[in-house]
């Protein structure tokens, strides 16, 4: 009997697999295993006397996408095969993440979860455990970029620990006994540990900073009435580069009202055809069926328009689990003249934007691969005289700094994503002058992330630099940047901040002793209300206290609550003060509750201080905070230790989110 082509048995074994979202992991964890959740694109493989075809859950082709991959696997000593895993790379910590594979990494990996065929026999009736077995075997010597799936031990419980801890997507968990089923199957579970969505482009607003490029993208999904619905916009994680080409690209779709139900009513918007699929981050969605805080990382060529559905919670199992809402995909048909997919004749549908009915086309087009989302560095950032001294009495070089913050990558990146921020350098060391830096402009290289931050009185706007990446760090180590200011809210919400701050400012010839008694007495307070509060020192002589916020609180209501709190204290302890002129505050600590207002910013943790030393804006717990605390004691040297026994405390504030109390 002649061997079938590669394409012919993937043919023959479609469609894949998938898994259901659910909350939480099964409660029987024996009648499970459970593995890593791989942040890339799907591929199932077929080889056949080296021959190999790679296919993308909708039949793209991935072979040219990925050619090393496919090259490694025609190396596999194997008569014919089918494979099911994930194409993926992997960052500087072992993390899967998606927006460098956007961005054209070729460290790709191809991580292997599932065999379907092999040497001629149909394995999807054998159990997972069996399937797993012969998958191992079948790939122990395969090249370096093919590799199996990792299996986590300790329960789900354990696994969804590993996977926050290690900034992973989430966990796979897969019962034991399971066959391979072409369909979406509650034998297979998914259990998210950071928040992502594929979403629809339905639109743009304008950059007010430049007339060539987008400032946000609104976006949709698909909903159990075949309906298109609003999901909210995103205007962060994109690199200038990207802004602009997505401002060329979506011109070619405009459509003259929006194709969008509940799509907002705003004059500066332009509605598009929906064309593209993207992947964004996010926190969480709001009641109103918003993102909040999302993020764009990167457009998912590998999925179409009409797949893109929002996952809700279904309790039938037992397990809690969600599944996707129902699909409503319209047809597409080719147009054989340009060899384009164009939508077929459908019924018509309302629109939110029309009183009348309207012909809503949806393309699955997938879309072209240009070169302005390549927006990692082609190569490393270099960095320029490594050896000049910054800190002169302490010998700390600028490679010195960009040491400190690869250390510091993983909660320097949590902290700051998604945040405008403003920098202060020392091109000359800390014995010089600095340079303040809050509008990126030009003078950053294209691949940076930036925010637009309007300016309320002038109606002008600020491109503020974005961290999101490795490289960024490391692009401010190369500025001298020593010090990170940051703002309290997100690039996707700059009205609502995270947190609101108490900033306690020792009195000139004070030590922080004066502050530690400020922030002692604002916890016990603070503690009264049953608010949570996380302390951190500024780096140098103050202290901040931190309310971690639930979402929906404004900037005003954040100043005024904080205000209400800093009355209270100084009106009972005259060794404080919220007086604003230094002439005037007689030796008095100074209570700052004004850094809440709007494009207000504080020190971020972790950032550096150019003061002997070197020391670093350190988050404490609150244990910590007595008379024998040192702010010198977290410097450069001694921080990467720190974080290693006492984790990230900066983290809190995005966990303990809390709703303020009415004050009388």
């Amino acid at each position: 009997m002649p061997q079938q082509s590669p394409k012919a048995l993937l043919q023959k074994l479609f469609p894949p697999m998938l898994a259901t979202l659910t909350e939480a992991p099964p409660r029987d964890g024996k009648s499970w295993a459970f593995e890593l959740k791989y942040d890339g694109f799907r591929a199932v493989t077929a080889i056949v006397d080296s021959d190999v075809a790679m296919w993308s859950r909708n039949r793209l082709d991935l072979a040219p996408r990925f050619p090393s991959i496919a090259a490694a696997l025609s190396k596999l000593k194997l008569p014919d095969v089918v494979l099911d895993g994930e194409v993926v790379v992997l960052d500087e910590h072992g993390a899967p993440r998606f927006q460098l594979l956007q961005q054209g990494d070729r460290r790709e990996l191809y991580v292997v979860f599932d065999i379907l065929w092999l040497d001629g026999q149909d394995l999807r009736k054998l159990s997972y455990e069996e399937r797993r077995a012969l998958l191992v075997k079948a790939l122990r010597r395969a090249p370096s970029s093919i590799s199996v799936s990792e299996q986590l031990e300790g329960g789900g419980d354990a696994a969804l620990e590993r996977a926050k801890k290690s900034g992973w997507e989430g966990i796979i968990a897969k019962r034991r006994t399971s066959i391979y089923e072409g369909r979406r199957s509650k034998e297979w579970l998914k259990i998210k540990a950071i928040n992502e969505q594929e979403l629809i482009v339905v639109g743009w607003n304008p950059s007010t900073h430049s007339a060539r490029e987008i400032g946000s993208l609104h976006l949709g999904v698909m909903g159990a009435d075949g309906e298109l619905h609003y999901a909210g916009k995103v205007g962060t994680g994109f690199s200038v580069k990207q802004r602009a080409w997505w401002l060329e690209e979506l011109s070619k779709d405009v459509v003259p009202k929006s194709l969008v139900k509940d799509a907002p009513r705003e004059r500066v918007s332009t509605w598009v055809r929906p064309r593209f699929v993207v992947q964004v981050a996010f926190t969480e969605w709001t009641a109103d069926n918003r993102l909040r805080h999302p993020s764009f990382l990167g457009i998912r060529e590998d999925k179409k328009v009409g797949e893109v559905v929002r996952e809700s919670v279904a309790r039938e199992s037992g397990v809690g689990s969600r599944v996707s809402e129902k699909e409503t995909v319209e047809p597409v048909s080719k147009n054989p003249a340009k060899g384009k997919p164009v939508p077929t004749k459908s019924s018509p549908r309302k629109t939110s934007s029309s009183k009348s009915s309207t012909k809503t086309s949806i393309s699955d087009s997938r879309p072209p691969t240009p070169d302005p989302r390549q927006s990692t560095p082609a190569t490393p950032v270099t960095l320029t005289h490594p050896e000049r001294i910054l800190y002169p009495r302490d010998g700390i070089t600028k490679q010195d700094v960009a040491d400190y913050y690869a250390a510091m990558t993983e909660p320097m990146l949590r902290a700051l994503r998604d945040r405008p921020l403003a920098l202060e350098h020392w091109n000359d060391g800390i014995d010089k002058p600095s340079w303040f830096h809050q509008d990126v402009g030009r003078g950053a290289p294209p691949w940076v992330s930036s925010i637009e931050t309007p300016t309320r009185t002038t109606g002008k706007s600020v491109r503020h630099l974005e961290v999101d990446r490795p490289e960024t760090l490391r692009w401010l180590a190369q500025m001298s940047v020593l010090t990170i200011h940051m703002w309290a809210s997100r690039g996707a919400s700059l009205e609502e901040p995270d947190w609101l701050v108490f900033d306690l400012d020792p009195a000139r010839g004070k030590g922080i002793e004066q502050a530690i008694d400020a922030a002692l007495i604002i916890r016990g307070l603070l503690d009264h209300l049953h608010l949570p509060s996380l302390p951190k020192t500024s780096g140098k002589r103050g202290i901040h206290v931190l309310i971690p916020l639930a979402g929906g609180y404004t900037h005003e209501e954040a100043n005024a609550f904080a205000c209400s709190i800093g009355n209270a204290v100084t009106s009972k302890v005259p060794e404080f003060t919220m007086e604003r002129a230094l002439n005037k505050r007689q030796g008095r600590l100074y209570l700052d509750c004004m850094q809440n207002a709007y494009g207000k910013t504080i020190v971020a943790p972790y950032s550096l201080r150019a003061i002997d030393g070197a020391p670093v804006s350190a988050p404490l717990k609150w244990e910590e905070v007595t008379k024998k605390l040192d702010p010198k004691k977290f410097n450069l040297r001694t921080m990467p230790a720190r974080l290693a026994k006492v984790g990230d405390l900066f983290a809190r504030v995005f966990e303990d989110r809390a709703k303020l109390p009415e004050l009388k």
